[in-house]
């Protein structure tokens, strides 16, 4: 026995942490090395309660209800306290304890083991004094979803107290923060990660204290430390911002009515060609009907022309349909050559009238994108009214608006509308993506500021440039599906 308790004590002078014993009547009968070295006593001060005398005066009342009442129910115990280090300056200490019994189950007293944890106390503060002047809600929630910590912009937020909140369910808050993880499904993280597209807003709310709901984003992030696991959840209200989405959609929206009214005339045109056609040969129709014998086979071709005629007239009314809808974006996989010729066809008739010639000059390997198509069609038809006012008034050979469609990078494609007018000031290039600002006499000056919107939204960029010969062009450019991956997807908007 006494070589085993001399292993023991040896064993434990060379631990690389501070131990310490207790007797069954609560008094501490050994420090070993480590300890004595940090405290810079011996171990005869330290011995039965002498000890205590290194706590500091503030922890000690709360560090000796937390011994004995753990030494009386004989269970473990965790205790955080500070330490009276040889140089006077005080430590933050984790001290462990757990009671020791022999092979009959008699209760022989306590070994307790101490780690210095300053150093991990003041990094944990200087990031609870980080959170505070956040100005986004902060949550950690612990593996069973209950809220550990929170932060002043939280209290603001939901009008609870901390107190109120510790160890609540971090549900109460926010009803699906934990349920669904993902803002969107895997496959549509992966589709944007590569376009770059920005989400509307998720339909993700918050209740308050008084019960009132609210919308938010949620940002989650898993912390791992040793076995155990923490949600860090950051919610940021968005009314402000979900109020700006829909009004830029109704914005839009109502550009877009406006354009229709502005091609009206034409699409009138386009529609009475059909119609004209559908009627003549109906006309037709009925005088061969009329003949004896009928001509069946005529009546044949007559119908098949019909039938051609009515799918030509349904196209052009689908499409001025799909251009005047009015809803959430929708974001799928678009070739942009067929985007853009689809903006040539409405403008077609109204080109005619007004003089104009398009062309259209595309990479024989064309991209795919990701966006909404309505929304993009929104942008070119702009583009090209734009070029096309820019030119009221030039010569006939002047009249020609060019497109072309080139990979500009691996990763991006770009679209190019250039004209033949009197092109833009060299202060004005940068000022004609402002709302309100316009060099028609009867324009809102909107125009070019929703296509900018539009095409930031979807992770590209517009600009103009004046051409070195005549007239300007204006650039946009739109994230390749099918470019190299990149970082995952970070905001919305």
């Amino acid at each position: 026995m006494r070589e085993s308790e001399t292993r023991f004590r040896t064993m434990m002078g060379a631990a690389p942490v501070m131990i310490w014993m207790s007797d069954t009547a609560r008094l501490c009968t050994f420090f070993n090395k480590r300890w004595l070295d940090f405290t810079g006593r011996t171990l005869e001060q330290e011995m039965g309660n002498g000890w205590s005398e290194g706590v500091h005066p503030d922890d000690f009342e709360r560090c000796l209800s937390v011994y004995v009442s753990s030494f009386d129910a004989r269970k473990d115990f965790t205790m955080e306290y500070r330490l009276r280090r040889r140089d006077g300056v005080y430590r933050w200490i984790l001290d462990t304890g757990v009671p020791q019994e022999d092979v009959d189950g008699t209760f022989l007293g306590y070994v307790g083991s101490c780690v210095d944890i300053t150093d991990r106390k003041e990094a944990e503060e200087k990031f609870r004094s980080a959170l505070e002047f956040l100005p986004v809600a902060i949550l950690m929630v612990d593996q069973h979803g209950r809220i550990v910590l929170v932060n002043a912009q939280t209290e603001t937020l939901f009008g609870y107290r901390r107190d109120e909140l510790s160890g609540q369910p971090a549900t109460m808050l926010v009803s699906q923060l934990l349920s669904d993880r993902r803002a969107t499904p895997e496959p549509e993280i992966s589709r944007m990660a590569h376009a770059s597209v920005v989400p509307a807003p998720r339909d993700l709310f918050a209740r308050r204290k008084d019960g009132t709901e609210f919308p938010v984003e949620a940002g989650l992030k898993t912390v791992r430390s040793g076995d155990e696991e923490t949600v860090l959840a950051v919610i940021i209200d968005r009314t402000e911002r979900y109020e700006l989405y829909r009004n830029r959609q109704e914005l839009a929206h109502l550009r877009r009515v406006s354009t229709i009214g502005q091609l009206t005339v034409s699409l009138a045109h386009e529609l009475n060609q059909p119609l004209t056609a559908i009627l003549s040969n109906t006309q037709a129709a009925q005088r061969f009907m009329a003949t004896d014998p009928v001509d069946l086979a005529e009546v044949r071709e007559i119908l098949k022309d019909v039938v051609q005629e009515t799918n030509r007239a349904s196209d052009v009314i689908q499409r001025i349909r799909a251009f005047l809808k009015k809803g959430e974006r929708e974001i799928e996989p678009l070739d942009p050559v067929a985007v853009i010729r689809d903006a040539l066809q409405l403008l077609q008739n109204d080109a005619i009238a007004r003089g104009m010639r398009m062309s259209v000059d595309y990479n024989a390997n064309p991209a795919t994108v990701y966006g909404d198509k309505v929304q993009l069609q929104q942008v070119m038809l702009n583009l090209l009214l734009n070029a096309f006012d820019a030119m009221d008034g030039r010569p006939a050979s002047d009249r020609r608006v060019a497109v072309s469609i080139t990979l500009q990078s691996p990763r991006a494609v770009r679209v190019a509308v250039r004209d033949r007018g009197d092109g833009l000031p060299s202060d004005q290039l940068a000022l004609i993506f402002n709302p309100f600002v316009t060099s028609k006499p009867k324009g809102l000056g909107l125009g070019l500021s929703i296509s900018r919107t539009i095409i930031e939204m979807h992770g590209g960029r517009l600009w103009a440039e004046n051409n070195p010969d005549q007239g300007a062009t204006l650039y946009f450019t739109l994230p390749v599906v099918d470019a190299p991956q990149r970082d995952p997807l970070q905001s919305v908007p």
